[in-house]
């Protein structure tokens, strides 16, 4: 089944690649550049997504406070996050209390595996 996977990153590059494979293994990718715009899509639009990929270090947010911000809210708190971001180990520690980390750079196998693990917990 096909599910709907939001990735958060500011590296144009990064992203691009992300939405792709998440494409290839027929997931429905969507990419944000910012926290502001990944607000934008959840207000206006009134979907979520099954599972939100975030990175850490957001031009305009920490994908931390993104997380802290949507878990406040009743009709966000239940989107799962991964992290996928570039950051040392105390500061991926304390993420991880959060929701699952990949670290870059990192392989896609790896990243695909956290995905489906992420998207499996909430298959019910």
């Amino acid at each position: 089944m096909a599910h709907t996977v939001w990735v958060v990153d500011d590296e144009p590059l990064i992203r691009t690649a992300v939405l792709a494979v998440l494409g290839e293994v027929g997931h429905e990718a969507r990419g944000f550049g910012s926290a502001e715009e990944l607000y934008t899509a959840l207000v206006e639009e009134g979907t979520s997504p099954d599972l939100l990929v975030l990175d850490q270090r957001l031009p305009d947010e920490f994908g931390s406070t993104i997380l802290h911000s949507l878990r406040e809210r009743p009709q966000y708190r239940d989107i799962p996050v991964l992290f996928v971001t570039a950051i040392d180990d105390e500061e991926a520690d304390r993420l991880s209390a959060l929701a699952p980390v990949v670290r870059k750079p990192f392989d896609f196998n790896d990243l695909i595996a956290a995905v489906d693990a992420q998207l499996a917990a909430i298959q019910h």
